[in-house]
């Protein structure tokens, strides 16, 4: 028997530049062992985009 958990709720509030850039490292990993650099580098760097673009906001 197939045993679903339940969906996770959905949150109202956008993720943080670090929950993003985190969760677009995850996804250029991903990519690197699915045999796709050139998409791993593009998302690496939108993730450091995301963390700078950040940085500047703060100030």
């Amino acid at each position: 028997m197939l045993h679903l958990s339940p969906p996770e709720p959905a949150h109202s509030a956008a993720p943080t530049p670090l929950v993003l850039s985190d969760r677009l490292i995850s996804l250029a990993e991903d990519a690197e062992r699915a045999g796709l650099p050139t998409t791993a580098t593009r998302l690496v760097r939108l993730a450091c985009a995301v963390l700078d673009e950040s940085r500047r906001a703060a100030h």
